[in-house]
């Protein structure tokens, strides 16, 4: 099986002269980089990768995170990989709590109504401050609208199925017009 390949943080300048790295951490959990032992790099928007480095140290400045990678020992090796981006496999994901998921798992997920009705496949998650929003890809024949909006709330989601693949939805009137 193909790794799924998820965004964790993006190399944005060079600290300092002995080789360390400035990346903006994508993650609600910068904690994490100190606990990792290698860092994978991939050219931006790229899901192969690049490049491959034992983490040395990390630490937090600001809203940063300060690298020293393994074999990158100056300004210009460290210059060599600005713009790279540092993912992880879906594996290496942190937990979330019991209740909570990630976008990536999420997406392609059926949505079923408390019908049995088959609305369609997530395609995005809007993130509105208020509340997520589900984007669905609907069935033909169920709407003529190109996209279904359901809001993530405790009356309309009821059950999300990760082993199933499967959301089943309350749906509110006028959702599907």
């Amino acid at each position: 099986m193909e790794i799924k390949w998820i965004l964790i943080g993006e190399v944005v300048a060079t600290q300092g002269n002995k080789g360390e790295i400035r990346v903006i951490p994508h993650t609600d959990f910068p904690d994490r980089f100190a606990t990792m032992e290698e860092i994978v790099l991939f050219k931006p928007g790229s899901n192969n990768p690049e490049l491959k480095f034992k983490l040395e140290k990390a630490r937090l400045h600001k809203s940063f995170v300060i690298l020293k990678l393994e074999g990158v020992d100056n300004i210009t090796e460290a210059e060599k990989i600005r713009g790279m981006e540092i993912k992880v496999g879906t594996d290496q994901v942190v937990p979330l709590p019991e209740g909570q998921n990630y976008i990536f798992e999420l997406l392609g997920l059926k949505v079923y109504t408390t019908d049995q009705l088959f609305l369609g496949v997530i395609t995005e998650v809007l993130k509105t401050g208020a509340n997520d929003v589900y984007v669905v890809k609907p069935e033909p024949g169920i709407t003529k609208l190109k996209e279904i909006l359901i809001p993530v709330i405790d009356e309309v989601v009821l059950d999300i199925d990760l082993e199933k693949q499967t959301i089943l939805v309350n749906l509110l009137d006028g959702l599907l017009e």
